[in-house]
């Protein structure tokens, strides 16, 4: 079986290359990127290195162009812009590079899309999960992204064997997002955003990776949409102090109000080095700070493929613990 992975230098991407390494059923894997210098190191700190299976190309969205490939079986697009101060880059790449990947694949295999819950938005008032035929409502640049690439997919190949994969807060070993969290908690004073608790879906790197392979394996055929995620919903306030516990600190959890964040937000407008430093803060992707509630319903997924969620958030927590020390980020 022949497979493409998009996004292979990040971290879902990354996870998926090395579960496919590590599949007998699997001859060869595809890693287009954008700098195969960068994955081929990504993968040797990883212990992969010249794996005879695995073709790395130079090839960046949207431009990419993948019809001298030859014919593949499965493919898995997670590549795409997560964090920009350009309205423009987000459908740009998002958008236009997951139409050009469908254009040129040959072979009509079967896709996974990734996706995210911030293309339908945050939980409806009064609900108590998201589902996937609730309307979409996305806060952000990046989540109107991924709501018009789910569209225009629709619009392309509404016949094609592919999933919409809408995945929530992914947590793992290269997760570069909770950085800053495990940063944080080494200080005795934690910050935590707005007065009242907040409450998320999530799904540990490896788990989003069984479920996709799952469903390449057995989902049923035909364009498909579904929301995938663990089955506990964790706080804000569950994070950080799981974050603070598996690194053996201690401190004060400070509610802070939302405004103040706000204020910080604006002024990364005019101070990009805060967007850098938390990429979460820009003035767009903050607007998905605010709401007290981002849960999916992840139960049909499960039901359709039978794959189940098995990390906990605190071994998780652990796992990427111990790779940012690994990579001496901490």
């Amino acid at each position: 079986m022949r497979i493409l992975i998009t996004g292979a230098t990040g971290f879902i991407g990354r996870t998926l290359v090395l579960r496919a390494l590590r599949d007998g059923g699997v001859s060869e894997v595809i890693a287009p990127v954008r700098s195969p210098e960068k994955l081929r190191a990504q993968l040797a700190r990883e212990g992969v290195a010249d794996d005879p299976k695995l073709r790395i190309m130079e090839a960046e969205a949207p431009d990419w162009d993948f019809r001298g490939l030859g014919p593949v079986d499965r493919a898995v697009h997670c590549a795409g812009v997560l964090f920009s101060r350009s309205r423009d880059q987000y459908f740009r790449v998002n958008v236009e590079g997951t139409e050009r990947l469908l254009q040129t694949l040959r072979g009509r295999p079967r896709v996974v899309v990734l996706s995210s819950q911030s293309a339908g938005g945050p939980t409806p008032p009064g609900a108590d999960s998201k589902k996937i035929t609730h309307p979409d409502r996305p806060l952000s640049w990046y989540g109107a992204s991924k709501l018009r690439m789910e569209l225009a997919v629709r619009e392309a190949a509404p016949d094609y064997p592919l999933l919409l994969l809408r995945a929530p807060m992914v947590l793992g070993p290269g997760d570069q997002a909770t950085l800053p969290l495990f940063r944080m908690v080494r200080g005795k004073i934690w910050i935590k955003p707005g007065l009242r608790a907040k409450h998320f879906s999530w799904i540990s790197s490896d788990d989003l990776a069984d479920g996709i392979w799952t469903w390449l394996a057995r989902g049923e055929g035909g364009l498909q949409t579904a929301h995938i995620a663990a089955p506990d919903v964790i706080s804000d306030s569950q994070l950080m102090r799981t974050a603070a516990r598996v690194s053996g600190r201690r401190g004060l959890l400070l509610p802070l109000p939302q405004v103040f964040l706000r204020a910080v937000a604006l002024a990364s407008r005019f101070l990009p080095v805060i967007g850098e430093k938390v990429p979460s803060l820009t003035p767009d992707r903050a607007r998905e700070i605010w709401p007290g509630r981002w849960v999916i319903d992840g139960e049909p997924f499960s039901a359709m493929t039978g794959w189940r969620a098995r990390a906990t958030l605190e071994n998780t927590l652990a796992r990427t613990l111990a790779w940012f020390r690994r990579e001496g980020l901490v």
